[in-house]
């Protein structure tokens, strides 16, 4: 029984504000410590019902994603971590040979309100993200690229809306609601200890449903047609960059579309455009 799971910061027990996922943050290093306290109560929970092996992706863009404590994790499972990963950015260990996601601290899409620091990718640059007319968020990459490999989602920890969210594309998932939004940077928190103890029994009860076959990926084929609202309209550099790049087009100054075959270019596509302003960068 393999697990799969995706770290992110901004729905780890207890944070609430964009200085307290930044590593310029007053509590950074104490916040450091309550995501990998949350991961690290998943890990138990999978272990409890039966895992046999677990990785631990990061999925939170700060510090070249490097952000857990290497010396707190729990010892018996695996991380990836660091930028320039192969595949779909932060999703390289998703692979056919999983069992089950869990999406650990994640956060609302972009445009959720409340949603505590809702965001789709990158939120500096990123304004709305949809995919075929519709809002996605970071969790809807995943749920469908864990599709396109025969892998449900079975679970996600963060605030309501985010739980919300991931229960509409993956009905049944299990949820690990840490805290209630009441904007976009506050809400009502369940202390860390206890919401770790929600998220040790949500992730045992992941796998021992998935054990039992009551988790079935979602339904997603590409091509997949996205839109991108940027926050503020393409300069030369992104202009330059996209026009000699295909699958690409500037729709409007701070509009870009983009076409992918499937959600691991599509991930990596959207992404790029969050660093596409700087000269000559047309990698992705």
């Amino acid at each position: 029984m393999k697990v799969f799971i995706s770290v992110d910061m901004e729905g780890i027990s207890g944070l609430v504000r964009w200085p307290d996922v930044s590593s310029s943050g007053i509590d950074f290093p104490l916040n450091r410590s309550l995501m990998t306290a949350d991961a690290n109560a998943a890990i138990e929970g999978s272990f409890e019902a039966g895992a046999t092996e677990v990785i631990v992706e990061e999925n939170h863009g700060v510090e070249d994603l490097c952000v857990l404590k290497m010396d707190e994790i729990d010892t018996r499972c695996e991380v990836i971590r660091g930028a320039g990963r192969p595949g779909s950015t932060t999703m390289a260990g998703l692979t056919e040979s999983v069992d089950v996601v869990m999406l650990i601290g994640h956060h609302g899409r972009a445009g959720s309100f409340p949603g505590i620091m809702a965001h789709t990718i990158s939120y500096g640059a990123f304004k709305l993200v949809t995919l075929a007319g519709q809002p996605i968020g970071e969790p809807d990459f995943f749920a469908r690229r864990a599709a396109e490999l025969g892998v449900p989602v079975g679970m996600v920890s963060g605030d309501q809306v985010v739980a919300a969210q991931v229960g509409e594309i993956c009905p049944g998932v299990e949820t690990a609601i840490v805290k209630q939004a009441y904007a976009n940077q506050s809400g009502r928190c369940i202390p860390p200890g206890r919401a770790r103890v929600l998220i040790r029994e949500s992730a045992k009860r992941t796998v021992e449903r998935t054990r039992a076959g009551e988790f079935q990926p979602i339904h997603s084929q590409g091509p997949y047609e996205f839109v991108v609202s940027l926050r503020k309209p393409a300069g030369d550099a992104m202009r330059s960059n996209l026009a000699s790049l295909d699958h690409f087009e500037l729709i409007e100054d701070s509009t870009v579309g983009i076409v992918a075959q499937d959600m691991d270019l599509g991930f990596r596509r959207v992404a790029y455009l969050g660093y596409a302003d700087r000269a000559g960068v047309t990698k992705y």
